[in-house]
């Protein structure tokens, strides 16, 4: 972002004390605390309902989120003399949490509990107009599950194949074979049902929470990256946050569980909401998203990176099996 996008901060009445270029914007200190200018790259109302969202939990009491900041007339954007537009947001001055750190995680899991507390007192008025549903898990399991099949079908008539498709080719009826399980699992559980208590109580997910959107500050978590937030089973949440931990982690069981008890701590996690997670688990969702990459890039040339991808997965699969062993 060019530094003159600044000038802009003067339509908030703010005055900038010191600013530093972060992922997709400017950290700025201001008289008013630390915020975030970015610039507009996506339709107004994919702000706008961002911003009703963000807006609608801080009324709940969750404090520290992004919202969005109004310019001195009132209004979500701002524009520069060259007619772009930007948004302001409420920012930290904050370290973002170590997926290796057992306090941070434990603090993060804990924090997303309080946050969905809070999600579920959000007011459901206009509700088609704020939130959109998560899609169907069985939809995704199956449109996942035939690009499975395509891929290794593609690859059975494939004559020359190079060391990634020998590879995947190899390790792709395992993978596919969990995909079955797990959908299977699915049904089983009564998916129907549950995801429908889930739309018709507006139950509200995060839909991204990783390690980035946590940050510690001297006060406690903050949250943010709220772009993804939708109607669904909130446990999906706990699964998204847990899978990049244990990825990173080896797949520690006991690493898992602590997870899993922070959460408990403060929002109880019910049987079906666990079953729930176990079968996010055991859908290779990591293999999908080698094989989705593979069928969507040039496939004349595949980058080491990929291979080394691949590698990991099958190299974890292991323990990552065992660790699903552990959850009931």
């Amino acid at each position: 972002m060019n530094e003159k996008a600044l000038s802009v901060i003067g339509q908030y009445g703010l005055e900038v004390r010191k600013s530093v270029r972060t992922r997709g914007g400017i950290a700025v200190l201001t008289d008013d605390g630390y915020k975030l200018l970015y610039e507009c790259t996506r339709s107004d109302s994919y702000y706008e309902r961002e911003n009703m969202i963000t807006a609608g939990i801080k009324r709940t009491g969750f404090e520290y989120i992004d919202t969005y900041v109004m310019t001195a007339e009132g209004t979500l954007f701002s524009q520069d003399a060259q007619g772009r537009k930007y948004i302001l947001k409420d920012w930290f001055d904050a370290q973002e949490c170590d997926i290796r750190n057992e306090t941070h995680v434990a603090m993060a899991a804990g924090t997303l509990a309080v946050l969905h507390g809070h999600m579920m007192n959000m007011d459901k008025c206009e509700h088609e107009l704020k939130y959109n549903n998560a899609t169907d898990m069985r939809m995704k399991f199956d449109k996942h599950t035939k690009e499975m099949r395509m891929v290794g079908n593609y690859l059975k008539g494939k004559k020359n194949k190079n060391e990634f498709e020998m590879l995947m080719r190899r390790s792709l009826m395992t993978f596919h074979e969990e995909a079955l399980i797990a959908a299977q699992e699915l049904e089983e559980m009564d998916y129907g049902s549950r995801i429908e208590k889930a739309r018709t109580s507006y139950e509200m997910c995060h839909g991204s929470y990783n390690y980035h959107n946590v940050l510690f500050t001297d006060r406690g978590c903050a949250v943010t990256g709220f772009e993804h937030c939708c109607v669904d089973c909130q446990i999906n949440d706990l699964y998204q946050f847990m899978r990049k931990l244990l990825e990173k982690n080896g797949w520690d069981a006991r690493a898992g569980h602590s997870v899993i008890e922070a959460y408990s701590e403060v929002r109880p996690v019910s049987d079906d909401d666990m079953k729930l997670l176990r079968i996010n688990f055991l859908y290779p969702e990591k293999f999908w998203k080698v094989i989705n990459f593979y069928n969507n890039s040039n496939k004349s040339w595949i980058p080491r990176k990929s291979i080394e991808k691949l590698e990991g997965v099958l190299a974890q699969n292991d323990a990552r099996r065992a660790f699903i062993e552990t959850l009931h």
